[in-house]
């Protein structure tokens, strides 16, 4: 977690300032945070007035943009934002997001959502493009559909936010057999994408769709991006979801992780900046991967290339069999081949930083230690864990396969805990959420007292399952819920992830609230 100092600075103009709840999404080059409220409190976002929050959000810098997001309610609805800095109290870099705009239903061009790249030493760190989407329906009976349908692109620098498919080339969207397109221009460039979300409202006469595939051209990169569908978003058809995920098929798509047992190790090692920090003698190092440990590594010092000076920043490359994700590093000081003076009894190494050249990722491992002079490998190394690993853009995003889950939904045991409201989850992993998703099944009687409800949801690989959001719409007879546990078991892998809840979602009961975020239990 870091800590942000968050200036928000509202125009000063008349009508500038706003009444309105107001919403902060932060997207890094790690990842992007959950939607958070920015609170008004008081006198917040008045006209020319900057306003001082201070947010804990992950590590996820550097940071790339920021989604921000008005609700467009209250007395005074309207609201002119002029920029947002964002302040690293960790390494004091400022990041600041230029807008100078309304976020309004009446003024501008009527939106109440805002997009705003970062701006570091004044150069963006991402530039605007043009999207062009092809949408093809299937030549199947009742393949087209009178719903109304969104997407979300998800990229290398993050996502789209919900796109309405609105105005096509075709004056009756989605029928049988037909191409829609659809054009979005000065859109924040996503890069390279890598899946997309498509859905519809189950709202019209026949609001069943068969999808046969969706291409999405980015005008300014000059690529086509495709994703094969071939299935139905129906209610009443195949497993009853109207939300699909898709990846990305393209056939240029450079592979994004390395099928080779060997790797290579790029190893930078910085020498404390003290004085007799620095050694003449050679550094040996050990990996420890969950797969397994490492070779050792040399990194020899030489009289014509001295190493490991005060101060310095050193880089040695090295091939070696995979160990894994790794964990830990053992540090160990040597003397020289041949070395007859072994003056410097200790070294005073700062930082490792391990780069895996294949698959890009990084590992942090701040050491800030005195590493004694010995002969003896066994006694002498030094154990250091890895801090921060930092993975990069391919490696999450690569084998994105569609996995069936089954979640199995407990209902607690005590008299009335059951509900007949309509309930709704999403489900979050160390690559992405399934997007949220109706649990619901026809003519059965779900969320019973004591039962076990059982449903299957297919979303991309969502890798490992770090939440769950749970919900209910208050409605029915009997909305108030007693929910004892959810298990979410991934069935390609057969690995069962437990969330606990014991807890009502009622608006009587208990804490009042009909929303929970659980966390597992392992």
């Amino acid at each position: 977690q870091v800590l942000y100092e968050v200036a928000v600075e509202t125009a000063d103009e008349s009508g500038a300032g706003t009444d309105a709840q107001l919403f902060l999404t932060v997207f890094g080059v790690l990842g992007a945070t959950e939607e958070m409220s920015l609170d008004k409190n008081g006198d917040r976002f008045e006209r020319g007035q900057t306003d001082i929050l201070m947010m804990e959000i992950d590590d996820i810098s550097p940071l790339r943009k920021i989604r921000v997001r008005s609700s467009g309610k209250g007395c005074r609805p309207d609201w002119n934002l002029q920029k947002i800095e964002m302040r690293n109290l960790a390494t004091e870099e400022v990041t600041s997001f230029l807008l100078g705009d309304w976020l309004s239903r009446t003024h501008g061009d009527k939106k109440l959502i805002r997009e705003m790249a970062a701006v570091v030493d004044d150069e963006p760190m991402i530039g605007l493009s043009t999207y062009t989407v092809t949408v093809r329906t299937s030549d199947a009976a009742g393949a087209g559909t009178d719903a109304n349908v969104y997407i979300i692109l998800f990229g290398e620098h993050g996502d789209s936010g919900t796109i309405y498919l609105k105005e096509s080339n075709n004056g009756n969207k989605f029928e049988r057999g037909r191409t829609d397109v659809f054009s979005f221009a000065d859109m924040l460039s996503l890069g390279e994408l890598v899946k997309l979300r498509i859905w519809h409202d189950n709202t019209g006469i026949c609001p069943g769709w068969h999808l046969e595939y969706v291409e999405v051209r980015d005008e300014t990169l000059g690529t086509t991006f495709k994703f094969h569908c071939d299935r139905w978003l129906a209610a009443n058809e195949d497993d009853h979801q109207t939300l699909r995920e898709l990846s990305c098929v393209n056939a240029n798509r450079k592979a994004t992780v390395s099928a080779k047992d060997v790797l290579t190790f790029e190893i930078t090692v910085v020498t404390g900046d003290s004085e007799g920090a620095d050694t003449k003698e050679n550094v040996w190092l050990v990996l420890e991967g969950k797969k397994k440990r490492s070779e050792e590594f040399l990194l020899e010092n030489s009289s014509k290339a001295r190493r490991f000076q005060r101060g310095a920043t050193d880089k040695f490359e090295f091939e070696s069999a995979d160990v894994g994700d790794i964990m830990s590093l053992v540090l160990g000081h040597c003397p020289r081949k041949k070395s007859s003076s072994h003056s410097e009894a200790t070294w005073h190494v700062q930082q490792i930083v391990l780069l895996i050249v294949e698959t890009g990722n990084k590992y942090i491992f701040p050491c800030d230690a005195q590493i004694e002079l010995s002969s003896n490998r066994e006694e002498s190394g030094r154990s250091f864990e890895c801090r921060r690993k930092i993975e990069s853009f391919a490696s999450r995003t690569g084998g994105l396969a569609p996995v069936k889950y089954e979640v199995l939904v407990v209902t607690g045991g005590e008299k009335g805990c059951g509900t007949d409201a309509n309930v709704f989850i999403v489900v979050f992993g160390s690559r992405g959420d399934s997007g949220r998703r109706a649990l619901k099944h026809k003519y059965r009687n779900l969320f019973e007292r004591g039962k076990t409800s059982r449903f299957m949801l297919e979303a991309l690989d969502l890798g490992e399952l770090n939440k769950v959001r749970i919900e209910h719409d208050n409605s029915g007879l009997r909305a108030g819920w007693l929910l004892d546990r959810i298990e979410i078991i991934n069935t390609s892998t057969l690995i069962r992830t437990i969330f606990f809840c014991n807890k009502w979602l009622d608006h009587k009961r208990g804490d009042r609230q009909m929303c929970r975020e659980l966390f597992p239990i392992y």
